[in-house]
């Protein structure tokens, strides 16, 4: 599996790089950290490139460096990374990289890019191949909403890889996962399958039956929630089972979830008219919610029989 990190000054740093961490070590994981700015480096001065320099001069960097210095620093502090007396910047593509070390030899890229930022994690996505993006995504209300948008909805809506958005819930924190057996709740198990090992917390199963549900539904969602919690049993994940009914899922799911949990979900993948104005309900749940949200993208060729001849965790 291969990590992604997004770093803002203005995001809750240490939870966002103590989970993006956590799974990396926990699943012995690749890992790497982004910071996206906009506008182009032709509108500052660059920084030096191709020499080393030394770790008391970080300060005197350019902004998008220092952000990034100060994720390294928490990291070393937090023992994850090797310290080192110096960083050399290289060049890249929109931006600039350096390159840290765990205390194991691994290597770890940090990435300055500039431009919006959705591009700037979709290219990071699809040239380096991540697998799942951890962001820290705060609830926006009111007029901060209408003026700047909804970064949350946004990357849950158009990111090219799974996110993990980041709010109260972190891997301790009771997981809530929905599934009500239609192929997109069926794609989350694989990545649920791959991050099993570094969640501590419970594992609840949620299927909300709508009244209209027509029979073929409510036989998907029953077979769903229950081959799904056979599977985390034999996987020695605790958990209930939870099936309310209700015209309103994504207000359910929310209110069962609180404000301390992560919320795992797949992705609608539709892209119509339906779901740009009206949105499905992971976008519904996302806005409202104070629960960290896990987001399964996994594209409609994965095979979405998850559990035919499951034999492990």
């Amino acid at each position: 599996m291969k990590i992604l990190t997004y770093k803002h000054e203005k995001t809750d740093v240490e939870k966002v790089l103590s989970i993006g961490v956590d799974l990396a070590q926990s699943l012995d994981a690749e890992i790497c950290f982004l910071t996206a700015r906009s506008g182009t480096p032709a509108t500052e001065e660059p920084p030096p490139v191709g020499v080393e320099i030394p770790w008391e001069q970080r300060s005197e960097l350019q902004p998008g460096i220092q952000i990034l210095a100060q994720a390294m620093e928490l990291l070393v502090k937090s023992g994850f990374l090797a310290p080192q007396d110096s960083i050399n910047i290289r060049a890249v593509r929109n931006g600039y990289l350096f390159l840290g070390a765990t205390t194991s030899g691994r290597r770890v890229p940090f990435y300055e890019r500039y431009g919006h930022l959705l591009e700037v994690l979709n290219y990071e996505v699809d040239e380096h191949q991540q697998d799942l993006v951890v962001v820290g995504a705060p609830r926006r209300q009111g007029l901060g909403r209408l003026v700047s948008g909804d970064r949350a909805i946004a990357l849950a809506r158009d990111l090219h890889a799974s996110v993990f958005l980041v709010r109260n819930g972190d891997l301790n924190s009771r997981f809530l996962v929905c599934a009500d057996g239609s192929p997109s709740a069926r794609r989350l198990f694989p990545l649920l399958k791959q991050l099993l090992p570094a969640v501590r917390g419970p594992v609840d199963l949620m299927w909300v039956r709508e009244p209209d549900a027509t029979a073929e539904e409510i036989e998907a969602g029953n077979e769903c929630v229950q081959r799904a919690r056979a599977w985390l049993d034999s996987c020695g994940k605790e958990g209930d089972v939870l099936l309310p009914e209700g015209e309103r899922p994504e207000e359910l799911i929310r209110e069962e979830a609180g404000d301390e949990s992560v919320i795992v979900m797949g992705g609608s993948l539709r892209h119509d008219l339906h779901l740009r104005v009206r949105g499905s309900i992971p976008l519904q749940v996302l806005a409202k919610t104070e629960s960290s949200v896990l987001l399964a993208k996994l594209p409609p060729e994965v095979d979405t029989d998850f559990f035919e001849n499951l034999d492990t965790c």
